[in-house]
């Protein structure tokens, strides 16, 4: 998912890591004080060894988890050679309020809807199959 995100010299002081083919960007319950933005190359997440979500550059890798976990809920892997920057918490929440005060607190809102209902559904799915 893409986010207005403005990869300017200041989110560049921040640490970038390259990621090679296969390897983890992102396991499954690593706190989300951290935000991962792709600046090269692409990445799948999965759920116990089940594609999800395809990310490729210029996408925040796991947003809406980023927003309303405290942990990330996947595993992310890259799919080819990546760059990723990597941004603490506060600079996302400040860069959201910059632009206006209630924006962060809507988005994070809307995350958390949108993984209850998520899992709702997943849920209802699981017991069918059962």
């Amino acid at each position: 998912m893409k986010m207005p995100l403005q990869v300017d010299a200041i989110t560049h002081a921040h640490p970038k890591q390259i990621i090679a083919k296969g390897e983890a960007v992102i396991s499954a319950g690593s706190s989300t004080d951290m935000a991962y933005y792709l600046l090269s190359g692409s990445a799948k997440s999965q759920v116990k060894g089940i594609d999800g979500q395809s990310f490729v550059s210029g996408h925040v890798i796991s947003l809406v988890s980023f927003l309303g976990l405290e942990r990330y809920d996947s595993d992310v892997i890259a799919t080819s050679p990546c760059e990723v920057l990597v941004m603490p918490r506060l600079l996302i929440e400040h860069h959201w309020s910059d632009e206006d005060s209630t924006s962060w607190v809507f988005a994070c809102s809307m995350a958390a809807d949108a993984i209850k209902k998520h899992q709702a559904l997943t849920q209802d799915y699981h017991m069918v199959i059962a």
